[in-house]
């Protein structure tokens, strides 16, 4: 499945304006890791556990392709399967995939701190690629942003009362050049909760909320971040960085899309491979609306699978009969859309014959 899919991703992107194929194959590649718990409500099924957030589930790990659309490598195991031990064998077999997708941009590999491990940037570097990966907060690091000065903050693109700053502190034993990202987003002390489940008070360093919730500071900033090898000298280049790593979020809407438009909210059999095939269908139902959406003028934004599906697939047309040829009659508005469609698809096939 995934080298076909590599293969089908190729000659999808070969069909698109030079222009657009160029920025994607020759551009920078940017792939998303991650990975999303399936509940499912019985032990008996295979390779099922229950998660941390306890729910019984298996997790499907997958590596995105941002630029394209595209799922490159998948796999589905079980609720508490590690990222950062599963995600070596994935690099590898992602990079195999964009190249015989024939891209040959420079690779760039994203994942949130459930990727974050010494041996995961290892092998992204051995591989020639770049990283970034989130950084769970620790000790060390709050120490590391309180030594950053005031005027080292760098604004945030597109985020309002946010900031960014380059760490003088980077993970032990991590490749040579690895340096920290930090983003704080201040906040009013009406935003911040004392309940120890809030997500976004776990944000703060403690000294500073305690003083937020005994009244004392009337603001608060929270903090995330992330690592990276990237060369980044310039204002610029740290605001762009953590700009793109904020808005990585293609992968997410990857599981959202599958869950409601393709089947990936359930398993449906107690058997493994059965559920493993499952995955793949609404994956491969996914790369279907992406490859659909490179060649159907169906606008530049990404439409969700049962978008396309009602754009292009489940049209309602007449079957008629005339001179012993049957033809296949569509609305005015379909009969373009799909028109244009087969259009483009046929002179893409000229184009590789001649």
């Amino acid at each position: 499945m995934e080298t076909a899919c590599a293969k089908l991703t190729g000659r999808a992107l070969a069909a698109l304006p030079v222009t657009e194929r160029a920025r994607i194959l020759s551009g920078r590649v940017t792939i998303d890791l991650d990975a999303k718990d399936v509940e499912v409500f019985s032990t008996r099924k295979e390779q099922v556990v229950r998660s941390y957030k306890g729910e019984i589930s298996a997790r499907v790990h997958a590596a995105h392709w941002a630029q394209a659309g595209v799922v490159l490598v998948a796999d589905l195991l079980d609720g508490r399967s590690d990222g950062r031990t599963h995600a070596l064998g994935q690099i590898d077999r992602a990079v195999d995939a964009v190249r015989a997708a024939n891209a040959t941009g420079q690779v760039l590999f994203q994942g949130d701190t459930g990727y974050f491990a010494g041996r995961v940037a290892e092998k992204i570097v051995a591989r020639g690629a770049l990283f970034r990966l989130g950084v769970p907060r620790s000790t060390a690091l709050w120490r590391a942003v309180a030594r950053v000065h005031e005027d080292d903050w760098i604004d945030a693109l597109d985020y309002p009362d946010a900031q960014a700053a380059l760490l003088d502190h980077a993970p032990a034993g991590w490749p040579e050049g690895t340096r920290v990202i930090a983003r704080r987003v201040r906040y009013d002390a009406a935003d911040l909760s004392a309940d120890a489940r809030s997500r976004r008070s776990r944000t703060v360093g403690r000294d500073q909320l305690a003083l937020v919730l005994d009244g004392i500071a009337d603001q608060a900033f929270a903090y995330s971040f992330f690592t990276t090898n990237e060369v980044l000298d310039l204002d610029e280049e740290i605001a762009l960085a953590e700009w793109e790593f904020r808005r990585r979020t293609e992968v997410e809407e990857l599981f959202r899309d599958t869950a409601h438009g393709a089947g990936l909210n359930h398993l449906p059999s107690a058997s493994h491979a059965v559920n493993a095939m499952w995955m793949w269908g609404a994956l491969l139902a996914y790369n279907l609306s992406a490859w659909l959406q490179m060649l159907a003028p169906i606008g530049t934004a990404r439409r969700r699978i049962a978008t396309v599906r009602r754009l292009l697939i489940a049209r309602a047309a007449r079957l008629t009969s005339t001179g012993r040829r049957r033809r296949l009659r569509f609305t005015a508005a379909a009969a373009s859309l799909i028109g244009q469609t087969l259009a483009r698809i046929r002179a893409h096939r000229r184009l590789q014959s001649a």
